[in-house]
């Protein structure tokens, strides 16, 4: 871009030398043109000095004011007037060009007389000029004359003859053996230069070079101050940002007002080489819209992760012609630069930024320093937001953990139990559906115990068995934690057959362990894929640990409360149980409007059996019945030895003419299969059976057993519901009774 450029300096004084005697416009130069044309050399190099001066030498005095003023300014364009004004002064010269070095060409910055237009008109001028070579290899001014003396295609055609110049002094403009820029002074007619002309030009060319080079200098302070103060503004809302997704989010937009770029992205180090990206940011063209999950690599893998493995920041001017880079997956391959830095925090990285740009060696020195720098800070920011993070997550952990456990607390059903862990870990680990399931150390079957949600997509089966699943059997014998996808080759054939037919991708098999034994299995189903990494993981392992705890003693109270509830002779329900049974039964059934009946049964005769054949075999005959009841039943029918030899059987959702058909069906039974016991004969066993419904009159647990039992004493007295045992053959000799 033209800096400030200005023509026309009429207001400064003007002292036009008087040419020189010598050849008329047009002819050829004599020797002293020929000596005025060659280069003339600089007898100052160095910054002039009040010493320096001849006494009452005016110009001098003059040069001294100029170089003050140049040392002062750091405004390129003040400093570009002051040349231009200070040049055509101590010349008196018609034309002045001050150039500035820019890439490989020399950029005309000031000028004074002509006009702007003729200024834009200007050939460009490139270093690679031969005259341009020749004058930077000579190390001094060059002069001339009359350009018009000059043999053709020279020097005198380097502005592509768009300026009517005749005399012309070049000044180089070197510092620390590097070409800043040129300083020209012309004339509009010949033109002999002295050597004091010379010697003043060279000296002011010093004094500019080191002005120029000063100026850049305080520019690029001025630059990096500014910058440094965005990097600081950038850290503060680093360091603000609660998540790892807000950290990354800053870095791109803040990266983005320091370096110019395409394209940003922030990775996080995840695991032991996982680069995992945060965020992204794309400014043009293809870059606008990228999957995230093609631009995931691993340490060592392109340029992030070579940066990453080696902890280096990388400059690249040729993204394509760098062995270290790789192509991303469906990109084109374009023409492109590339920044990459490393986020290190305690000497280890945790991240990297890598930005792209279209176009070759688009980024400087600079850009790598200033990156570097907020590379640092944005470790530091990425880490306390882990932290923080962490923190959060454990406390959400916790939460949950106290939220499971006060639940657990409600309930000692184990099927109550397993819904409720299903439930909680549904929610905690982020999945579409949990199964719970319990098991017996040398089975070799597992018992679903309860799913979350409920109407998950399996299939409900009251147990399974262990040798059509061996991957399952691993996790309950090893208690090892497996993780099954359905898109990996060497998963276990039967898991995926399952898990497609449910529609899940994903499982997760945890063993539930109480006092160091596996009791049952946790199974986490999600549709997708879901990152199982180890907070996860741990965290679902805790809650594991908890739910066995709950389930071991719900198994436990489960089977302290069957002891107290069951009969040990024959396994029914007792007097107790039967009637905690029975009122629940009775409020479920008038919450329903739903039917309910009672059986009273009793043993025929049973004194005659205890005396006859004993109590052991009689405790045989009450067993004998109980199977036969039981044989006779539905799932949800309660059987329970109400005292002695009296049994009652009750009938949910049975009215009193279905209640008589399943006494039927009990005396049928009792009939063809008589007691085979003790090498005896078939002993005939016959009951009592007393029928009775909800009805008007029947309006309590009580009343209704009471009104089945007043049936059953009655059916004893009918002679068709009469069945006495056959009186005992005599035993033969050497028999016992």
């Amino acid at each position: 871009m033209r800096a400030r450029a200005y023509s026309n300096v009429d207001d400064a004084p003007r002292r036009v030398a008087k040419p020189a005697a010598g050849p008329a416009p047009g002819q050829a130069p004599g020797r002293a043109g020929e000596r005025a044309a060659s280069a003339i050399a600089n007898p100052r190099l160095g910054p002039l000095h009040e010493g320096d001066l001849e006494a009452g030498s005016e110009r001098y005095r003059s040069l001294l004011k100029v170089t003050e003023r140049l040392s002062t300014s750091f405004d390129r364009a003040d400093l570009h007037r002051a040349v231009v004004d200070g040049t055509r002064s101590l010349t008196g010269a018609d034309m002045i060009l001050l150039r500035t070095l820019r890439g490989e060409t020399l950029d005309l910055v000031g000028w004074a007389g002509f006009d702007d237009a003729a200024a834009a008109a200007l050939a460009p001028l490139t270093i690679h000029e031969p005259w341009l070579r020749d004058a930077l290899a000579a190390g001094r001014a060059w002069v001339c004359d009359d350009v018009r003396a000059l043999p053709p295609n020279s020097w005198k055609d380097r502005f592509g003859g768009g300026l009517p110049m005749r005399g012309d002094i070049f000044v180089p403009l070197m510092h620390g053996g590097r070409l800043v820029g040129s300083l020209t002074a012309a004339t509009l007619a010949p033109r002999h230069w002295t050597a004091e002309d010379v010697e003043i030009m060279t000296a002011l060319g010093v004094h500019v070079a080191l002005a120029l080079r000063n100026a850049e200098l305080f520019e690029r302070l001025e630059a990096r101050a500014a910058q440094m103060g965005v990097v600081q503004a950038a850290s503060a809302r680093m360091n603000r940002a609660k998540t790892v997704a807000s950290v990354g989010r800053a870095i791109v937009e803040e990266v983005g007002r320091i370096v110019d770029y395409h394209n940003a992205r922030v990775y996080v180090l995840e695991g032991v080489d996982e680069l995992v990206p945060i965020a992204f940011e794309g400014t043009v063209g293809a870059y606008e819209n990228v999957d995230w999950n093609v631009l995931r690599t691993r340490v060592g893998e392109g340029f992030t992760g070579w940066v990453a493995a080696n902890g280096t920041p990388a400059r690249i001017p040729d993204a394509n012609a760098d062995p270290r880079g790789a192509q991303i997956p469906g990109t084109d391959e374009v023409a492109e630069s590339m920044l990459v830095v490393p986020m290190r925090h305690d000497e280890t990285v945790v991240g990297v930024i890598t930005l792209s740009k279209l176009g070759l060696d688009q980024f400087d020195e600079d850009d790598l320093q200033v990156l570097m720098i907020l590379g640092d800070q944005a470790a530091t920011a990425l880490e306390s937001a882990r932290l923080l993070g962490r923190t959060a997550s454990l406390a959400e952990e916790l939460r949950r953990l106290l939220e499971m456990s006060q639940d657990l607390t409600q309930t000692l059903d184990p099927r109550q139990v397993g819904v409720l862990i299903a439930r909680h870990l549904t929610a905690a680990l982020g999945v579409d559906a949990c199964a719970i399931s319990s098991w017996t150390a040398g089975a070799d079957q597992i018992l679903s115990l309860g799913q979350y949600p409920p109407n998950a997509n399996w299939t409900t089966l009251p147990f399974y068995l262990l040798s059509d699943y061996p991957e399952t059997r691993r996790v309950l014998e090893t208690q090892a934690t497996v993780i099954i996808d359905t898109e990996d080759p060497a998963a276990d054939p039967a898991e995926v057959v399952i898990l497609r037919d449910e529609g899940y991708r994903i499982l997760a098999m945890i063993p539930l362990i109480a006092k160091g034994q596996s009791v049952g299995l946790v199974e986490l189903m999600a549709a997708d894929v879901v990152a199982f990494d180890e907070g996860k993981l741990a965290l679902a392992r805790t809650m594991a640990n908890e739910a066995a705890m709950a389930l071991e003693n719900a198994r436990l109270y489960a089977a302290a409360r069957s002891l107290a509830d069951r009969d040990p002779l024959t396994g029914f329900y007792n007097h107790r149980a039967l009637y905690e049974r029975l009122g629940e039964e009775f409020v479920r059934s008038r919450r329903s409007r739903q039917p309910l009946s009672l059986l009273m049964l009793d043993l025929d005769d049973f004194k005659l059996v205890n005396d006859t054949f004993g109590h052991q075999f009689g405790d045989r005959c009450l067993v004998h019945l109980a199977e036969v009841v039981r044989s006779t039943l539905r799932a949800s029918d309660v059987a329970a030895r109400y005292g002695g030899d009296e049994f009652a059987v009750i009938l949910p959702e049975t009215d009193e003419p279905a209640a008589e058909v399943v006494a039927d069906r009990i005396t049928d039974e009792l009939a063809r299969n008589p007691l085979v016991a003790d090498g005896r004969g078939p002993v005939p066993v016959s009951v009592s059976i007393g029928v009775a419904a909800l009805a008007p009159d029947v309006r309590t647990p009580t009343d209704l057993v009471g009104a089945a039992d007043a049936r059953m004493y009655a059916a004893k007295l009918a002679e068709d519901r009469m069945m006495g045992f056959d009186p005992p053959a005599e035993a033969a000799p050497g028999e016992s009774p």
